[in-house]
């Protein structure tokens, strides 16, 4: 009986009071049949004593069984108020959820693990107006969807597309689907497994997320098109401003051309009159005239290169090339200058090889050089080079006044110039060549430096980075030196459409006692030559003539009524490397305007010594 009693109180409080009415009926039963038993004891003894016996025992198992129903009816009417009370309590959470569930500001649905409608709350039937007095709970999520669908509660995509994507959403549940309502709303939907196999849904409304997102869009769009008409309008200015600087790259060109003509008649007449013997009165005038000329030379080669470089008419011929074949025409070029000047100069060689532009690399050496030698009176200028990383960095040193920190950026504008004294007015430059090599240093990505305190002097350095192959340096630039006695009796035809010119190349050449005839254009030239009883021992001709004419082809002209190749000198203020190479494949020396003449006399004498 204990067994059977403990048994029933582990059950559910609806079980237990069966077994506690099937125990009740249990012990009724052997109540009655232990009185049967007794009375027929009773009846078979007979006696006083067996019978006072038997009804204490009797009522001693009366009194058991009765205390037994009593607690087991207390037990029952136990379970009974906790029934009661879970009940209520049930009650109490199930209401607390679902006014929690209507509390939210979404729209909440519970489905069970068989895709049926548990509950939901009134803002989730408020996405679906038109059908939302159907949607009962257990009506099954594919019917709810299907309904929406033939409802046309769903603006975006079409019904069956939407319907489509939507099932194949619920079969994956992977991330957010979105909804766009026929009235406009857009509702986002967040679904998840429970833990019985069903699915909870949260729908939240964002439609003001996407108006925010579409006026987003709007304004970048208003944007992106007013950046475009903005762009488009840069794009025409940037145009307009290369159209602007090529016409001038042209303009200066073509100046400097005209210009270099009557410049380079002066330098000729200059030099002729230098060569000729004159008081000491008019000998510094010469003097003077000749430093002039030489002024406004450097201006207009100056002005020249720096409009070529800002209109990107200037393309490096990056090669990899010894160091040498840079400085030691440098050291040449500038040992008579420093001389002059009293100024100590040193060039270091060095057999690195670099990887640069070697006409841009030695120009931008070159301006730091003569910057170092314009400003330093009587001290010393050092060039030399150091490694540094996968580079080589090639310093010009000074011992000149040196530049206050303040205005080391303002020396690399056109035209800015220190109030430092030089030796000679005349050498204080023009402000353009530090202009110059920060052009040509950004255009070749090699880096400058400048360290300089006051009274000490500078160090000017450009960065360049280090070649791999090797090649023979260029040679040397031909030293002028005075070989007038060697050019005695040449031969020499020069031809130019420009009369001072030619008047000044006379002038110049018979001074050097050369016999000189002069052409003004190639027939004129090859009828000089019909009457001169041998061919003349070299060729001056200028690049441009009239009417389109090139110097060089009328060059292979006289050669050919000649029968031989004849030393050749183009004149040209024309300074590309186009014209350079063309040369060249011609067979021909190139000079730039204005000439001059320690340069034309040197390479003269090369030609015909």
């Amino acid at each position: 009986m204990a067994g059977i009693q403990t048994r029933s109180w582990t059950l559910d409080p609806a079980d237990r009071i069966a077994a506690l009415e099937r125990e009740n009926a249990k012990l009724q039963r052997i109540n009655k049949v232990l009185m049967d038993r007794v009375e027929r004891s009773m009846d078979f003894q007979g006696g006083a004593f067996s019978l006072f016996q038997t009804a204490i025992v009797l009522e001693q198992k009366i009194r058991e069984r009765t205390l037994e129903l009593e607690r087991a009816l207390h037990k029952l009417e136990d379970s009974n108020r906790d029934l009661a009370r879970a009940k209520e309590l049930a009650d109490t959470m199930r209401t607390r959820l679902f006014e929690a569930i209507e509390s939210v500001n979404e729209g909440f649905a519970l489905f069970d693990s068989a895709d049926r409608l548990v509950l939901c709350n009134r803002k989730y039937l408020s996405y679906w107006p038109t059908v939302a007095g159907r949607i009962q709970a257990g009506i099954r999520f594919n019917d709810l969807v299907a309904m929406v669908a033939a409802a046309g509660a769903v603006s975006e995509p079409p019904p069956d597309v939407w319907l489509r994507e939507r099932m194949e959403h619920r079969h994956d549940l992977k991330g957010v689907f979105l909804n766009r309502l026929s009235d406009g709303r857009w509702i986002q939907v967040n679904e998840r497994r429970t833990r019985d196999g069903g699915i909870v849904g949260v729908y939240t409304d964002i439609t003001v997320i996407k108006r925010e997102e579409e006026r987003r869009r709007e304004s970048e769009q208003a944007e992106k098109s007013a950046l475009m008409m903005l762009n488009d309008q840069l794009q025409q200015a940037k145009s307009q401003a290369d159209q602007a600087n090529l016409s001038k790259t042209r303009f200066i060109a073509a100046a400097s051309h005209d210009l270099l003509q009557p410049l380079n008649a002066a330098r000729l007449f200059v030099s002729a009159l230098a060569d000729l013997e004159q008081p000491d009165a008019n000998a510094e005038l010469v003097e003077n005239i000749d430093a002039a000329l030489a002024s406004v030379e450097d201006l207009l080669s100056a002005l020249l290169d720096i409009s070529k470089l800002d209109a990107g008419a200037v393309t490096p011929e990056v090669t990899d090339f010894p160091l040498r074949g840079v400085l030691a025409p440098l050291a040449s070029e500038y040992a008579a200058v420093a001389a002059e000047r009293g100024i100590d100069l040193k060039v270091v060689g060095s057999g690195a090889v670099v990887r640069s532009d070697m006409r841009l690399l030695r120009r931008i050496v070159q301006n730091f050089l003569s910057n170092a030698l314009r400003y330093v009176q009587g001290g010393r200028v050092v060039v030399g080079c150091r490694r540094t990383g996968d580079g080589i960095r090639i310093e010009v040193w000074d011992n000149g006044p040196g530049i206050p920190r303040d205005k080391i950026a303002e020396i690399f504008q056109e035209f800015r110039r220190l109030d430092t004294p030089v030796s000679k007015g005349r050498d204080r430059g023009m402000g353009l060549g530090l202009a110059i090599v920060d052009r040509v240093a950004r255009m070749l990505d090699h880096p400058i430096t400048v360290r300089s305190e006051p009274g000490r002097g500078s160090v000017f350095a450009v960065t360049v980075p280090r070649g791999t192959e090797r090649r023979a340096a260029r040679p040397a630039s031909v030293a002028a030196r005075p070989m007038t006695n060697r050019l005695a009796g040449t031969s020499v035809l020069v031809l130019d459409n420009e009369p001072a010119v030619v008047a000044g190349m006379e002038a110049l050449l018979r001074g050097w006692a050369c016999d000189v005839v002069s052409a003004t254009n190639g027939d004129e030239a090859l009828a000089l030559l019909s009457g001169m009883p041998k061919p003349p021992d070299l060729l001056i001709a200028d690049y441009h003539l009239d009417d389109g004419v090139l110097g060089v082809d009328e060059v292979a002209r006289l050669r050919a009524a000649c029968g031989r190749i004849l030393p050749a000198v183009i004149v040209t203020a024309n300074r590309t490397p186009e014209l350079a190479d063309e040369a060249k494949a011609a067979g021909c020396l190139v000079l730039n305007k204005p000439v001059k003449p320690a340069q034309l006399r040197a390479v003269m004498t090369g030609l015909v010594g």
